[in-house]
């Protein structure tokens, strides 16, 4: 049976059982939690263009530095060649786009302007697609 054993509690004991790690402390360690341009208000990041291939995050947020960059992130995927940079008040957001718009970056000239939001799927109806309706003459 293998529960015997020089008096160590014989099969009474604890036995562990594998979990997932998520299911013993959360997550992991929580490196990174609450990180990403998801946790910074709309007024307060700037989207960048035409960001050369090859450039990093690191090398951005270097260049956003000096504007008081706090998150900088480079996209890739359908995003290819776009970025955003948050900041922590609107007005370095704002002071940035005056600032850094049309500035180089590697080889190239960067574009910086106010982050909007992603409009909505094609299947929604939104408000301004609806046809006008004409005025009676």
């Amino acid at each position: 049976w293998g529960c015997g054993g020089k008096g160590f509690g014989g099969c009474a004991g604890w036995t562990p059982v594998w979990q997932p790690m998520f299911a013993k402390d959360g997550w992991g360690k929580g490196k990174g939690k609450g990180k990403g341009h998801r946790g910074f208000g709309i007024d307060k990041k700037v989207w960048i263009g035409g960001i050369p291939e090859g450039i990093t995050y690191k090398e951005l947020h270097e260049h956003m530095k000096p504007a008081g960059a706090k998150w900088c992130e480079v996209f890739s995927g359908r995003g290819q060649g776009t970025g955003v940079v948050c900041f922590a008040s609107p007005e370095e957001a704002q002071a940035a786009i005056a600032t850094l718009n049309g500035s180089t970056l590697g080889d190239a000239i960067i574009e910086v302007d106010v982050w909007s939001k992603k409009p909505a799927e094609e299947g929604a109806p939104e408000a301004a697609e609806a046809p006008a309706a004409e005025a009676p003459a």
